[in-house]
């Protein structure tokens, strides 16, 4: 039973208050450890240095707690304190200036909780500090320290945290289901250290803790073997960006409050980092649509409500189409563009004004000309096209439309509501992806399944998708269940399920847009820095890109080119390489120089070559690699400029 003491004294408050002014604030122990306190006279120092038991099981029966010490003496009073400076006194028992016994009741141990304990003598004096535990029988992981560590790191402690006592001496850590050694340091935090084998594969590991019996299974934590990655952070406020396959660069459009070189087409070199050039658009340069072959760059120029076509490589101007005013007044702007994979010269538009966040059109357009088939009956804030008979557009939320493309523009086609959600969406090979995760064929017309990437705030999704159907797999660029960091989560594309992640601390807090490809070799996307600045990311993770395969690949065997031959002085092609045993991630060079490769199939593979490469007349070697494990170059094959 209690002393009584279920609260100090006015009087002895006011003594504490008085030692505390004197003497500073209690230090409080680290969790099992004796701490220090001061004391209210110069008579013989109280000072525990050990509480046995120190920790038991929530709900267990009352029992005897035994504290070591010394300056114990007869009136000697143990007190539970939950750090509220309230002395519950347990009915102690005086063994010798060393030993103090204390009755702790079964009422006192059904939350699991802290407990200082300290002994006050009939003076009032108190002694220093020991941390008793009730510990819960689940553990409970609330953190891990480091939270992620990079493929191929070399071993070393990890701490596993509770925010509330649940580990108990002789607690094991699991990883994936395989009991590693374990340190107890308190029944707040234990450690283990992974094997080198354990980090040598990038992935998503649960953790899991296991408290000895009665205890029992927490549950799992993600720990995050993350793909190595480079980043390069350029301070462009990029509006949007494209990659151009052919060129092997990357070109953002860059607006007036840049400066010197605002109202610009930022040229830049993914493999350096580089901005190698600034080209003028004309005035506020957003949107951004690069045509099939990288001949034409359409630029929306919100500054003047119009659609400016740029001639590569030299950025020279040529159409400039008017988008007109508004209903309500004000310019129209672009606020998604897209041209047809098949044709150039053909393009579509969403417009809006200026002043509104959604569009109330599709435009479709050759060249200057603006064809009678338009749809303006559905809102829509992106567009983009499935191949050259095929464009759909979505309006932010709920709603996806198919458009029917023809020489005379496009006719809506079928409306889907409340199935793909979010604020974007992205296409690859005949499926919808919406930002917000679903994954749906609209040729069926259902979902397929939904990617688990976080729930939104308040309807706005900020997580970008990138689906790549070649190597089965969606990145998401973002804060996702799976990384406790802002980063990439590498999903499986058909299974629906984290697969590794690459994580990048730097960006924490920020919001990521315009998430693209860059060849095999990386990603780019635009961040907003503390919710001022823009700036642009380079991502360079050939694995994280292309993951490397389970299984071992085979030497490639190209048999024939197609075309298999080309007159010096053309424009960029797409080469076709047939043949067999081509593997994902496979590349080609051209005289040594790598080109972007697309893999289609075990038996073809594109490889996007630029007319710098057929300036002259000659014979270019083309050679094709397979990635590791496994692979290497084939014998090379020849192509003729002539």
């Amino acid at each position: 039973m209690p002393l009584g003491l279920k609260g100090i004294t006015l009087s002895l408050l006011l003594l504490l208050c008085v030692t505390l002014s004197v003497f500073g604030a209690a230090i409080k122990a680290p969790a099992g450890q004796p701490g220090s306190s001061p004391q209210a006279s110069q008579q013989t120092v109280i000072t525990i240095t050990s509480i046995s038991p120190p920790n038991v099981y929530i709900d267990s029966a009352g029992f005897t707690l035994t504290v070591a010490g010394t300056g114990f003496a007869q009136g000697d009073t143990v007190c539970f304190d939950n750090y509220y400076y309230e002395c519950y006194g347990l009915l102690t028992g005086y063994v010798s200036p060393t030993e103090l016994t204390a009755q702790v009741p079964a009422s006192l141990l059904t939350t699991a909780s802290e407990q200082v304990v300290y002994v006050i003598d009939a003076a009032g004096d108190s002694s220093n500090y020991a941390i008793f535990s009730v510990v819960s029988f689940l553990p409970s992981i609330s953190s891990l320290s480091p939270p992620s560590l990079v493929k191929g790191t070399a071993p070393a402690p990890i701490t596993v945290n509770s925010t509330f006592p649940s580990f108990m001496n002789g607690a094991t850590v699991q990883w994936n289901g395989h009991t590693l050694p374990t340190t107890y340091v308190g029944p707040s935090q234990v450690q283990f250290t992974p094997t080198k084998a354990d980090l040598g594969t990038a992935g998503i590991v649960q953790i899991t803790v296991t408290n000895p019996s009665p205890g029992g299974l927490s549950a799992a934590f993600n720990f995050d073997i993350t793909y190595n990655a480079t980043v390069t952070t350029l301070d462009l406020p990029a509006n949007d960006m494209v990659y151009d396959p052919y060129a092997q660069l990357i070109y953002a459009s860059l607006p007036s409050s840049y400066g010197t070189n605002g109202n610009s087409i930022a040229v830049i070199k993914p493999q350096t980092g580089k901005v190698i050039a600034y080209h003028y658009a004309g005035s506020e340069p957003h949107q951004l649509a690069l045509s099939a072959d990288g001949q034409y760059l359409y630029v929306g120029l919100n500054g003047s409500g119009s659609v400016q076509r740029l001639i590569l490589p030299g950025f020279t101007p040529d159409i400039e189409v008017s988008l007109g005013t508004g209903y309500f007044g004000g310019l129209n702007v672009a606020i998604s563009l897209q041209v047809s994979p098949s044709n150039g010269h053909a393009w579509a538009v969403a417009q809006s004004t200026s002043s509104c966040c959604y569009g109330y059109g599709v435009y479709f357009y050759t060249d200057a000309t603006q064809l009678p088939g338009n749809v303006t009956s559905n809102f829509a804030n992106q567009i983009l096209f499935a191949n050259s008979s095929t464009l759909y557009f979505f309006y932010a939320g709920n709603s996806l439309t198919q458009i029917n493309v023809s020489s005379n523009g496009g006719t809506a086609g079928t409306t889907w509501s409340d199935l793909v959600e979010g604020s974007s969406i992205a296409y690859a090979d005949g499926l919808i992806y919406g930002n917000a995760g679903q994954a749906f064929n609209p040729a069926t017309g259902l979902l397929l399944g939904t990617f688990d990437i976080g729930s939104a705030s308040c309807c706005s999704y900020t997580d970008l998708l990138l689906p790549n159907a070649l190597f089965n797999r969606m990145l998401v660029v973002g804060n996702t269940p799976f990384l406790s960091s802002f980063g990439i989560t590498s999903y499986s594309l058909d299974e629906f399920t984290p697969q590794a992640a690459a994580s990048f601390l730097q960006f924490n807090g920020d919001q990521a847009s315009n998430f693209i490809f860059w060849g095999n070799s990386g990603v780019a996307f635009v961040t907003q820095v503390s919710n001022t600045n823009l700036q642009l990311a380079i991502v360079t993770s050939p694995q994280l890109v292309a993951p490397a395969s389970s299984t071992r690949n085979p030497l490639p065997a190209p048999a024939s080119l197609s075309p298999a031959s080309a007159t010096h002085g053309g424009w960029n092609f797409i080469l076709t390489i047939n043949g067999s045993d081509f593997a994902p991630g496979a590349t080609v060079t051209w005289n040594k120089t790598t080109l972007t490769t697309a893999f289609v199939s075990s038996t073809q593979l594109n490889a996007y070559v630029p007319y710098t490469d057929i300036a002259s007349a000659g014979t270019a070697s083309i050679v094709v690699s397979n990635p590791a494990p496994g692979g290497g170059k084939a014998s090379a094959l020849n192509f003729t400029i002539n």
